[in-house]
């Protein structure tokens, strides 16, 4: 009979079987983080020395073992919200920023913990994925979450406070998606990494203008109006080839809804209602199509982005507006964006550079000219370091922005990231 008929196997083995199957879990967390999802079972196999065959009395299948490492990840931070509120409940009061920090570090290290993980459930799973894969990645982490807004709502003796007019809830997802968003930005980074969760809950709360912001005053200025302007002249692209523009904007959807690695352009074609002969005779291959799409997105985004660094606006109105473009940009290349980011989960490594050089280098010039100048605080860690946080505060996640809309959305990164969401007694 069997050895598993009898239970001789979980009698006598657990705990080496425990073992090999957590060593498994490892490599495959380690390979998923650099390699993304082209990682295969037999790769893993490979790497633990382990014959695919054998990988099953493990695990019956990749996915499996991606489900068994997300249920991992999301335990490990529903620990660290449940510490948080049992801190709150029990630790002598702290000033309502040291707790909020300390709080946002500890989500960061789980983040860090769990980069695999933590990619899988950043992005939508890959097409074929099961409706348990589904349903686990499409979980908000809402015990982390609800233990944010807790702290922020908690005020022991006036030490500290949200400023009027910002949601402390919006304020907490926002700090919490930051906070998440560390271990895919910026852990490979190595031990400088280790400061930017604090200068990133620091920039949320206390924001980057040295004085109370002016909002009629940043709305009319010369920064904000060159965004309207270049936001104005947006478009699909193509649109003298009505052929080849319908082929563009079913591409864009298929690109981000599915993933480009596993997308062809016959998928397209029959999505577009197309033979794919034609499509072919349209755009020789994928590469081609995705060339063009991302080209447009990039022409019209560079476009923004210098007119707004060419405007007579002071350092801090350009970061401002910069801000506003986000928003905007979220809003109307919203395929474009998504197809980016599924890069990261397909080819980490290789995608996972927080923006282009020349970008980052365009943020250290505008923050070094508006700490000069009085207008943004300064801070201490090196200005690389600084332009990497606040590049990073542009973004709004895509949740956030389909619950508030793009008119709120683009208030609370004001209310934040300029002004910062604590009283300014307190920041």
């Amino acid at each position: 009979m069997p050895e598993k008929a009898l239970g001789l196997h979980q009698i006598s083995d657990p705990p080496a079987r425990g073992i090999r199957r957590s060593e498994i879990l490892e490599t495959a967390a380690r390979m998923f983080a650099i390699s993304g999802t082209r990682t295969s079972l037999k790769d893993i196999g490979n790497e633990c020395g382990i014959l695919p065959g054998s990988l099953y009395h493990h695990f019956e299948s990749k996915e499996a073992i991606v489900i068994e490492l997300i249920r991992r990840y999301q335990a490990d931070l529903d620990r660290v919200a449940a510490d948080a509120l049992e801190e709150q409940r029990t630790a002598i009061p702290a000033p309502l920023r040291e707790r909020v920090i300390r709080f946002g570090q500890a989500i960061a290290g789980c983040a860090v913990r769990h980069p695999a993980a933590l990619l899988m459930t950043l992005y939508e799973p890959p097409t074929g994925a099961s409706d348990e894969l589904r349903q686990l990645v499409g979980q908000t982490p809402t015990a982390i979450h609800d233990a944010m807004l807790a702290i922020l709502r908690s005020d022991y003796d006036g030490r500290g406070s949200v400023r009027a007019g910002v949601d402390p809830a919006m304020l907490g997802d926002r700090l919490c998606e930051s906070m998440l968003r560390h271990g895919v930005a910026d852990f490979h980074l190595g031990p400088e990494a280790q400061d930017l969760p604090d200068l990133r809950c620091r920039i949320l709360l206390d924001g980057l203008a040295t004085n109370p912001t002016d909002t009629a005053a940043l709305d009319t200025s010369p920064a904000v109006r060159a965004v309207a302007e270049a936001a104005a002249l947006w478009h699909d692209g193509e649109q003298d080839n009505e052929r080849r523009a319908h082929l563009l904007q079913v591409a864009r959807h298929e690109f981000a809804r599915r993933g480009y690695g596993v997308t062809t352009l016959r998928d397209i074609a029959a999505a577009s209602g197309i033979s794919a002969g034609t499509a072919y005779r349209v755009f020789p291959s994928k590469e081609n199509l995705l060339n063009v799409i991302i080209d447009n997105f990039e022409t019209q985004r560079n476009a923004a982005w210098d007119a707004v660094l060419h405007s007579p606006s002071t350092p801090l109105e350009k970061l401002d507006a910069l801000l506003g473009l986000h928003v905007r940009l979220q809003e109307r290349f919203s395929d474009e964006i998504r197809i980016q980011f599924r890069f990261v989960l397909e080819t980490p490594l290789g995608a996972r550079r927080i923006a282009a050089p020349s970008r980052l280098h365009d943020l250290e010039r505008l923050l070094e000219a508006g700490v000069n100048s009085g207008e943004i605080r300064r801070q201490d860690l090196p200005i690389g370091l600084y332009a990497r946080c606040v590049y990073e505060a542009f973004w709004t996640s895509e949740g956030l922005l389909r619950q508030a809309g793009p008119e709120r959305a683009r208030e609370l990164a004001r209310n934040t990231v300029l002004a910062g969401g604590l009283d300014r007694e307190f920041s």
